[in-house]
């Protein structure tokens, strides 16, 4: 298997069906610093902010996952909970994924929220940790802090059609952000239509989706011999 896990296409076609087979089964960003700016709004005049969500987080609307994890979801979205297919369990072992409306047939408005596997998370806790450069194929890559801890985090504009090279048409902006908590790794993905026939509209993280991304939270789970103890007290 390809190790190079930025977020290619690969990456991007599993994102992708994983939301699909979600849906069809029925199954935050805050610290001293981020890999680049947020761009401000007033900077953008982008066709597809309406697509974006309108209004800051509320706390009536965070959406948690049994395995303790939780994030707040834009007002109208679509939440879907589950586990991904078997096939890619190992890379992603359970997940959220916001869904927003798409632009066009082939790109929803996304937030996801995945749960990394045994597969996938060592693979990026050794690049969080390590001293050395980035190798080939992860220049787009970035140390940053979430949360006021160490982060890693992607940022990719997408470009236009007159833009594309040999036919390769990529209009999506996409934003990953690789973090860890109580030895447990997370992903946040963040999807949008970002270009048509020219440049890029959005060329930094998109604000009102940073405020979204601050709002993680993660609970671990109580064990067994955590719950034994008042389990066995006496009534009173």
């Amino acid at each position: 298997m390809n190790r190079n896990r930025c977020w290619n296409s690969e990456n991007a076609v599993k994102y992708f069906a994983i939301a699909f087979i979600l849906a069809a089964g029925g199954c935050a960003h805050e610290g001293k610093s981020t890999a680049q700016s947020p761009q401000a709004a007033s900077q953008v005049h982008s066709p597809y902010d309406h697509l974006l969500p309108q209004t800051l987080p509320s706390e009536a609307n965070r959406v948690e996952a049994p395995a303790g994890y939780s994030i707040v979801s834009p007002p109208g979205w679509e939440v879907i909970t589950g586990s991904p297919p078997s096939y890619i369990k190992d890379d992603i072992t359970d997940c959220l994924v916001l869904q927003g409306q798409p632009a066009d047939k082939w790109t929803p408005t996304s937030i996801s929220l995945d749960h990394l596997g045994p597969g996938e998370y060592p693979f990026y806790k050794d690049k969080l940790h390590s001293t050395q450069s980035f190798p080939e194929g992860w220049k787009n890559w970035k140390h940053c802090e979430f949360q006021g801890q160490p982060a890693l985090a992607e940022f990719l504009p997408g470009f236009g059609s007159h833009q594309s090279f040999m036919g390769s048409y990529q209009p999506w902006l996409t934003e990953s952000l690789f973090f860890e908590r109580d030895g447990n790794g997370f992903m946040l993905h963040f999807v949008m239509k970002n270009a048509d026939r020219n440049k890029p509209y959005y060329t930094g993280p998109v604000p009102i989706i940073q405020k979204y991304f601050e709002t993680f939270r993660f609970t671990p789970p109580k064990t067994n011999s955590q719950l034994a103890p008042s389990l066995s007290s006496p009534a009173h």
